[in-house]
């Protein structure tokens, strides 16, 4: 599913920064066994000669990446950092979901050189009592 975050746009960095996170699959539980996690992939233009880097945060849960030589996921943390764009959101499921409440995650698109913020798309879950699903 794609989905079209909202991007703050911050022009004070070489220029504006076009930003949309792709989202999959539409509602994600840790209880899935088909994927790692929700997928984030942004998906920005950034201005010419400046190579990106993405930050995510996350005010729940962690990311983690897919290893496919090794077929390993990696837990990175609620905070991350890579130069490559995928990434996953997941939670640890023997927290009670009764518990779950909104998760607020953030993709902010960096020059990787200065590290000066491009774009900042936010994402807000919300858990219906099975999955957390986007907020719209």
């Amino acid at each position: 599913m794609r989905v079209l975050v909202v991007a703050a746009l911050l022009a004070a960095c070489g220029g504006p920064t076009k930003m949309r996170v792709d989202l999959f699959p539409a509602a994600y539980s840790a209880a899935m066994s088909s994927t790692p996690g929700l997928g984030l992939t942004p998906v920005s233009e950034p201005p010419s000669g400046v190579t990106p880097r993405y930050r995510y945060t996350a005010t729940e849960g962690y990311f983690v990446t897919w290893d496919e030589s090794t077929h390993e996921v990696l837990i990175h943390g609620p905070e991350f950092v890579t130069l490559t764009g995928k990434v996953y959101w997941s939670y640890d499921a023997a927290i009670p979901t009764g518990r779950a409440g909104p998760v607020r995650l953030a993709v902010i698109t960096e020059n990787a050189k200065s590290g000066k913020p491009l774009a900042r798309a936010d994402i807000n879950l919300a858990f219906d009592g099975e999955l957390f699903r986007v907020q719209k």
